[in-house]
């Protein structure tokens, strides 16, 4: 993630801003192993963002839980918040979380809201 968001990849080029707080953000991104016990913080954070609202699993262990099969790892993000994209790989290249990234753009574009500009 670090390496897209690098001058190499650039992440700017689409508009991206990387932001700490959950009121100014639209998409939460998922990346590494998931505990139980931090399952519910960020299940709050993504309550407190506002709508629409999307969500990202980056790397194996966001998507499946990964290697880490024991009592204390939720095996896969989806058991508790909707993911929109899956981002496979361990670490996942920064060609595959910029084609996640255009994937969930396509899906934006074709939602439609009742603020939609397209009715």
């Amino acid at each position: 993630m670090m390496a897209a968001g690098a001058a190499h990849y650039d992440f700017d080029r689409f508009g991206i801003l990387f932001r700490a707080s959950p009121r100014q953000s639209d998409v939460i991104i998922i990346a590494g192993t998931v505990t139980y016990k931090m399952a519910p913080v960020i299940r709050k954070v993504y309550d407190q963002m506002p709508e629409p609202r999307y969500v990202l699993a980056v790397g194996s262990c966001a998507c499946s839980g990964g290697i880490f099969n024991t009592y204390s790892t939720v095996q896969g993000v989806d058991t508790f918040l909707p993911v929109d994209v899956y981002i496979p790989g361990c670490p996942p290249r920064p060609e595959a979380f910029f084609e996640g990234l255009m994937k969930l753009q396509d899906k934006i574009r074709g939602e439609e809201f009742k603020w939609s500009r397209w009715r």
